[in-house]
């Protein structure tokens, strides 16, 4: 009688004491214990982790509609389920999708596709929030989600390409979600290895002829199997603009084994994007979905992106810049088992100087892109004030000739709208934001932004000449002094780098405090977010005129309810067609200065005088050496320490099925 009197809310406190896995044993045994008892039932179907096939059938008929628990009246057990983990490779896709199509109130989802259990058409269906049947019906509330893709079977066969049963109609059902909270993405193909091709679901792994000798960890790239994804860059770049993503998307996990994806990270998306290499057959037309416009095609990619994982995709040391560069919020990147310095004997050569190149073109980064800007910016006042004389003389010789109109510039800055749907009638003319009086200066030089980076995560390769022939490893004496002086290099490029930077915006400050140059900064995303979603900026010289954006009580969007449904998207997306959009002016001396000191580094965002955490343990394997993926000549050096708070510890907290 003690236990069953008292209230839910003392229940509900106890067990808001324990840790995840202790809370479904403890709630199973007092639900046995004391039945009669208000033990909060709900919390067993909080988080659902599937393991094996044969657990979805329950799982369905328990939280069907029409199946409630007693002394839980009004709720139905659909609606508890708020994290739910399919990591199963053998799971029927027709219950997971009646399943899926029943909960609501889902914020993160996990679901591993084998070869034989989900089909394209399965997960088009699912991710088709725009449908009626069995699709998501949580893609507002959804937060995390993961899918992990493992394809390999024993016989490679041509079926694939011939019916274009490609995956990309996934990104292209999640480019057409509505606004919603997605702040963590995780898509991932499973390399293929003796363990991926062996696992439940696949069939049994490649006979022992296509090792050619090979380690067993990595198969031979002569081995053929299926792709997930056939065109990426024609839909991820879409998708990165995405309603559901671009604003919140704070972390964004890529594995793609040996595939290039840095131009699907950087370039902008395509007019009109192909069939994903489907076949179409005589007399037919193609699908209208792959021919849709994309929309924001104008806009930036996910401004708010601060984790990158791109591990096992082929990713060198010079794509990092671009990288960087079009994400203005990017901290973490995850590099493991890429391309980074893994060819003969470049990581190490000259005292691992190469290390320092690296650090030193991710602090310049910004000059680069400050760069680019200003000559967009400058062509185009150079055309506005072309039209301005244009628009005298005409008027001068109207009266005389009889000429109507207005000369128009041979070059248009303006993009079409792309959410119109529609070209404009004739090509728009940018107003100029600067005046042209003879007191303004008549060029525009941009401030290059501090570096955001903070963490990269890598593999060691070193030369075989380099690896012991009697213990096949690397000796610690050989080790040891190869580790100092990597990092002894990785924090003298980075200081060289942030030297350059510094004297480029010291000889700006000294043109601006002359007044021989106009001086403006890029907005940052929360000046941006704040700026649009309190409707205080109408048009791009508000925003690149006096610098009012700068709130001291700046906040993250993603707390921005109405900025997140999308209320004012349409309006930044025609802003933004204004090459000086984006950019506020810099009134204040302060602005030019470099905050050089370590001790605030973590601390404070603009305090760059520390380099990188770099940490070059790769992922969680605990291996020794083994032969560099490609055969280019290298030893992969496994089983490091990480670095003391390196990005593997921050990843551990973010992805669902713990994959590092």
């Amino acid at each position: 009688m003690l236990f069953s009197s008292l209230p839910a809310e003392i229940y509900a406190a106890f067990i808001g004491q324990l840790d995840e896995p202790e809370i479904r044993p403890t709630l199973l045994s007092l639900t046995r214990a004391i039945p009669r008892s208000p033990v909060p039932r709900y919390q067993l179907f909080r988080r659902i982790h599937i393991t094996r096939a044969d657990q979805l059938v329950p799982l369905y008929q328990r939280i069907r509609p029409g199946k409630q628990d007693i002394g839980q009246q009004g709720d139905e057990p659909c609606k508890w389920v708020q994290e739910l983990l399919i990591e199963t490779w053998t799971a029927d896709a027709e219950i997971v999708l009646n399943l899926l199509s029943l909960l609501p109130n889902l914020i993160a989802l996990s679901i591993w596709i084998g070869p034989k259990n989900f089909t394209p058409e399965h997960l088009e269906e699912l991710f088709s929030a725009d449908r009626g049947g069995r699709c998501l019906k949580c893609v507002r509330s959804l937060r995390d989600l993961s899918l992990r893709f493992r394809p390999y079977v024993q016989k490679a066969n041509y079926y694939q390409f011939l019916s274009g049963s490609y995956f990309d109609s996934i990104l292209e059902a999640l480019t057409c979600w509505p606004p919603g909270r997605v702040s963590t993405l995780s898509i991932v193909q499973d390399p293929l290895t003796i363990e991926s091709g062996t696992s439940e679901g696949s069939e049994v792994s490649p006979p022992p002829i296509f090792s050619l000798g090979l380690p067993q960890r990595t198969l031979a790239a002569g081995f053929a199997q299926p792709i997930v994804f056939f065109q990426l860059e024609s839909t991820f770049p879409g998708l990165l603009r995405a309603p559901c993503l671009r604003i919140p998307l704070q972390s964004l996990r890529l594995r793609f084994p040996s595939r290039n994806i840095t131009r699907s990270l950087t370039q902008a998306p395509i007019p009109h994007p192909p069939s994903y290499g489907a076949s179409i057959p005589a007399g037919s037309k193609p699908a209208k979905k792959y021919f849709r416009r994309p929309e924001n095609a104008h806009l930036p990619p996910t401004p708010y992106l601060k984790f990158l994982d791109l591990s096992t995709c082929l990713i060198t040391e010079s794509s990092l810049p671009q990288i960087l560069m079009h994400f203005p919020s990017l901290t973490h990147i995850i590099a493991d088992e890429c391309n980074i310095l893994r060819n003969g004997d470049i990581a190490v050569r000259d005292d691992s100087r190469e290390w320092g190149s690296i650090a030193m073109s991710c602090v310049v980064t910004g000059i680069g892109k400050a760069k680019q800007k200003e000559k967009i910016i400058n062509a185009w006042l150079d055309i506005n004030r072309g039209n301005e004389l244009d628009v005298t003389s005409s008027k001068k010789n109207a009266r005389s000739r009889g000429r109507k109109g207005l000369a128009t510039a041979t070059l248009c800055l303006h993009k079409d709208d792309p959410l119109s749907g529609s070209a404009p009638a004739r090509p728009s003319i940018p107003t100029p934001t600067i005046s042209s009086s003879h007191d303004v200066p008549q060029r525009v030089r941009v401030l290059p932004p501090l570096p955001t980076l903070r963490h990269l995560t890598t593999n060691l390769y070193v030369p075989p000449s380099m690896i012991s022939s009697e213990t096949g490893t690397l000796p610690s004496d050989v080790l040891n002094p190869l580790l100092v002086n990597i990092h002894r290099e990785w924090q003298r490029g980075w200081a060289e780098g942030l030297t350059q930077l510094v004297k480029v915006r010291e000889r700006l400050h000294a043109s601006w405090r002359n007044k021989v140059v106009r001086v403006m900064r890029f907005a940052t995303p929360e000046e941006l977010a704040v700026a649009y979603s309190s409707n205080r900026v109408k048009n791009p010289a508000q925003l690149s005129g006096t610098g009012e954006s700068s709130d001291p009580h700046l906040h993250s969007p993603e707390n921005d309810s109405s900025f997140l449904e999308g209320g004012n998207d349409g309006q930044y997306g025609k802003v933004l067609e204004d090459p000086l959009t984006g950019l506020i002016e810099v009134v204040d001396k302060l602005e030019f200065e470099v905050d050089m000191s370590e001790s605030s580094l973590h601390s404070t965002p603009g305090s760059v005088g520390k380099a990188p955490v770099l940490c070059l343990a790769g992922g969680s394997s605990s291996r020794s050496l083994e032969q560099g993926p490609g055969n280019m000549g290298t030893m992969t050096v496994e089983g490091l320490l990480h670095t003391v708070g390196c990005s593997h510890e921050e990843a551990k907290k973010l992805w669902l099925d713990g994959i590092l």
